[in-house]
């Protein structure tokens, strides 16, 4: 009788602390979130940006109800990301999801906001099937609104949504402009990374008149330039920087063409002026054991074969300063033809130079004479790495022009690469971790810094660490007999203590 007692107020206790905790969750929000980057809780930026609105954010949610996994999984991941939103938002975030199925009304509401059906595979009856859905959401704010039409990058739901919000809650947007009229990257050929851009500048083509920019951007980006700078050119770009601007330069030192085997230097008239700023990009080419491949046709006998084979033109960096701001998230970075940076030349005085990327410790350059045909290649002396790719210098820069003149706080990135953006380069698909590089750096030179750890955020799974070979059958055996092992142990203990008890009260 006694243990029944015992039982039933455990259960009881049990009962009023759930009961407890569920009324004190209502009021009080709380996650533990496990992962590295805390993939799964809201960043700062989120946090600041919806308790700082004035007025109600609405969001309005078309996704299809009734989805097999993955889409339900997405499904249920944004509701728990809006809810997060809400519990800090209050009253000021509100969300409603909408499933618009087979009702004209509600499909016709979508497409007016711009959210298109989507195709998806199901498998209904047994048959496998293509079925119409939803998978789109609107943010209105303040008569104003912004569409993500197809939520399909869960590693980027947070950073749309929050880049949504504050595109409507600024009153202005800041500018990033893309100087031209020397040959620089037309928009087709970075067309991703202009519509990224978007999302959070204005942007604006940037063109020097009569000595002067002819807009004055935020930021400016001079990016992959292939004609010379005249004088007047390089005087209002070193005014610019004097007036207070942000400057990011990807230029290539050496132009280089794959597919007729040639490169040679390159010279625009911007490498002194950068040099004078303590960024000497070399005119060498980096080549890197760690590298991409690219395909090549081979003779065999009377055959034709194409082969794919590591090229080290095309380094992959994957070593980052991990203090920096633009680069301490990344994971890899995809370099086409880069020249490196010389650390050693001087730097101004009151400017500080961070290194941002470098390749890996096997690698090596070569300058004069360029031999990159990928069959005709020698095997390369990889060993005197790592060089640095990338460098940002911050500070008070002099004028090249006027020893009377520095800029304070001034804010110059540079990259020995001018064709990181151009995803003609890469198969029509930017690597994500190139335009996340590109717009943090875009960010920072904006000190626009809250959403660059946002950005990335990465859920994408980890791999494991590679062990010996003579440690991985010790680790199979133990997974395998580790859990039946542990059951049989505490089957034992708990018969040891039962007989015990029963031994003292037959005693």
């Amino acid at each position: 009788m006694q243990r029944n007692w015992t039982t039933r107020t455990a259960l009881l206790l049990a009962g009023l602390i759930l009961i407890a905790l569920n009324l004190v969750g209502l009021n009080v929000f709380f996650r533990l979130d496990l992962t590295d980057e805390k993939v799964y809780s809201l960043a700062k930026a989120s946090i600041e940006t919806v308790r700082a609105l004035d007025d109600p954010v609405t969001v309005r949610v078309y996704f299809t109800a009734d989805l097999p996994a993955p889409y339900s999984s997405n499904r249920r991941l944004l509701r728990d990301k809006l809810d997060e939103y809400r519990a800090y938002g209050g009253n000021k975030f509100q969300y409603r999801f909408i499933d618009p199925g087979a009702d004209e009304s509600l499909q016709q509401e979508a497409a007016r906001y711009g959210i298109p059906p989507v195709q998806v595979q199901v498998i209904e009856n047994d048959n496998l099937q293509i079925k119409n859905a939803y998978m789109g959401l609107v943010v209105e704010y303040g008569g104003k609104r912004e569409t993500i039409p197809v939520v399909a990058d869960l590693a980027m739901l947070e950073y749309d949504l929050t880049s949504a919000i504050r595109k409507l809650t600024r009153e202005r947007l800041p500018v990033a402009g893309l100087l031209t009229g020397h040959g620089e990257t037309s928009r087709s050929a970075m067309e991703t990374f202009w519509r990224a851009l978007e999302r959070n500048y204005e942007v604006q083509l940037v063109s020097v008149r009569d000595s002067v920019l002819d807009a004055r951007p935020d930021v400016l980006l001079i990016i992959a330039p292939t004609d010379s700078f005249p004088q007047p050119h390089l005087k209002a770009i070193d005014r610019y920087l004097m007036e207070g601007g942000r400057l990011g330069v990807l230029l290539n030192r050496v132009s280089a063409n794959l597919q007729f085997g040639f490169a040679n230097e390159l010279q625009t008239g911007l490498e002194d002026l950068l040099a004078h700023y303590g960024a000497v990009i070399r005119p060498d080419l980096v080549l890197d054991r760690q590298s991409s491949i690219v395909t090549v046709q081979r003779t065999i006998g009377i055959f034709r074969v194409t082969q794919a084979v590591a090229y080290p033109f095309f380094p992959i960096a994957t070593r980052f300063d991990p203090e920096h701001p633009i680069v301490n998230r990344l994971r890899e970075v995809y370099f086409y033809f880069v020249s490196s940076i010389d650390t050693s030349a001087a730097v101004p005085k009151g400017v500080e130079r961070v290194p941002l990327a470098y390749s890996s410790v096997q690698s090596t350059t070569q300058q004069g004479f360029f031999m990159i045909q990928p069959m005709m290649l020698p095997e390369p002396d990889f060993g005197d790495g790592p060089y640095v790719l990338a460098v940002a210098l911050h500070g008070a820069l002099p004028s090249a022009y006027d020893s009377t003149r520095t800029a304070q706080s001034a804010r110059l990135v540079v990259v020995g690469d001018g064709d990181l953006v151009n995803e003609q380069l890469y198969a029509g698909q930017l690597p994500p971790g190139n335009l996340a590089f590109v717009l943090n750096l875009v960010d920072w030179l904006g000190q626009d810094e809250a959403l660059l750890a946002i950005r990335t955020k990465s859920i994408a799974p980890r791999m494991l660490e590679s062990v010996s070979d003579s440690l991985k059958p010790w680790i199979k055996y133990a997974n395998i007999l580790g859990p039946v092992v542990l059951v049989v142990l505490v089957g034992l203990v708990r018969w040891r203590m039962r007989r015990q008890r029963h031994m003292v009260l037959t005693a």
